[in-house]
């Protein structure tokens, strides 16, 4: 039997009490939130951390 495969045509989140809808097509798969809210939003403060798991 052959699995399904979702295909998601939006991505869609709450941040700080404001809805974002974006296209996923427009959006990289490999594109950190963090990088995200910091090009697509208005908060430019949000920082990566040192970067590496602990």
């Amino acid at each position: 039997m052959a699995e399904a495969t979702a295909v998601v045509e939006r991505l869609v989140f709450a941040l700080n009490g404001r809805r974002y809808e974006v296209p996923a097509g427009d959006v990289e798969p490999s594109t950190r939130l963090v990088e995200f809210i910091r090009t697509r939003t208005p908060f430019k403060g949000t920082k990566l951390g040192c970067g590496e798991a602990s």
